[in-house]
């Protein structure tokens, strides 16, 4: 019986000695949450970073280097702030120009950091007069746009117009060195696809003309008409054009072969009349060949080869 009497009193002292631990824990987080919600004030580690970048400035790439603020609130924000150091962006709207250098006032720092917080904490100091941006005054010019690449065409098919970009031109915008070193702004063909239709299509700027510069516009409309080819074969006369009137010319061979393409809807309606082949004599040079080429030929035609390319000529 002892021995379940001791048993009996030794449980019962730790049943004690746990109330005593869950009211010091108990106790311990009511003191907490009670200085948890005072006002305390501490230094806070900054970053910063910018927003709403304007289409007259470029950046360049620093560091990030951290500003110290003394900032007041509640304990728990406060703790959250210290552990987690935040990013605060400034907008680009309220930079000012201090000659060839942008930076940021003391009071816009403070405003940028108390927004970013809901103004539930609060900057009693800050020891930096302003904040040099990594931002300078960009060059901007006009230059026209190219294709980067040429399109692919299926079997049978031509284009017969122009291509044509909407707009034909952008304005970029950046360094002075770089800026100056661009002559063209181009765009990239959709990639892994044969055109059998008119090109109506929408083209972006090349990746590195993206991530390098700044344009008024990152996308292009661009149009080109295409039409279903046939080739036909013509031998065409060669004639001399402009000749001397007292001048007689005869050239060898006085006719050509000539290789078109020519559109299915157009092919029943070609004539040799349509054409003129010829070559004209040499002004001020001495040669023995003079080359053939079209000085008349239907719209929407492509020439593939003529032949011979050159002709022999005698004065008679």
């Amino acid at each position: 019986m002892s021995l379940f009497s001791g048993l009996i009193k030794r449980i019962g002292s730790l049943k004690q000695l746990r109330l005593i631990v869950v009211f010091f824990l108990i106790s311990l987080f009511v003191w907490l949450s009670s200085k948890m919600s005072e006002i305390h004030t501490a230094k806070v580690d900054i970053y910063f970073d910018y927003s709403d970048e304007t289409f007259e400035t470029y950046r360049v790439h620093e560091p990030a280097q951290a500003i110290e603020f003394v900032i007041s609130g509640t304990g728990l924000r406060l703790l959250l702030a210290r552990l987690f150091t935040p990013t605060v962006y400034l907008s680009m709207t309220n930079i000012q120009k201090d000659g060839n250098r942008f930076y940021f006032s003391k009071p816009a720092l403070i405003s940028a950091v108390e927004t970013h917080y809901r103004n539930v904490l609060r900057v009693n100091q800050l020891k930096l007069d302003r904040l040099d941006a990594p931002f300078f005054a960009a060059s901007i010019k006009k230059i026209p746009v190219r294709l980067h690449e040429d399109f692919m065409l299926a079997d049978g098919y031509a284009w017969s117009s122009e291509l044509n970009f909407t707009p034909d031109s952008l304005y970029v915008s950046g360094s002075a060195e770089k800026v100056d070193s661009l002559e063209y702004a181009f765009v990239v063909m959709p990639t892994n696809k044969e055109f059998t239709t008119s090109l109506d299509e929408k083209l972006s700027l090349t990746q590195d003309l993206q991530v390098n510069y700044k344009w008024s516009e990152m996308q292009v409309h661009a149009t080109q008409k295409i039409s279903r080819y046939t080739q036909i074969e013509l031998r065409l006369p060669i004639e001399v054009l402009d000749p001397v009137e007292s001048i007689d010319v005869s050239v060898i061979p006085a006719f050509a072969q000539v290789s078109l393409r020519v559109p299915v809807q157009q092919a029943r309606q070609i004539d040799p009349s349509q054409f003129i082949l010829g070559c004209r004599l040499p002004f001020d040079t001495i040669s023995e060949f003079l080359v053939v080429d079209f000085e008349k030929i239907p719209d929407n035609i492509v020439v593939n080869e003529i032949t011979p390319s050159q002709v022999r000529y005698f004065i008679n």
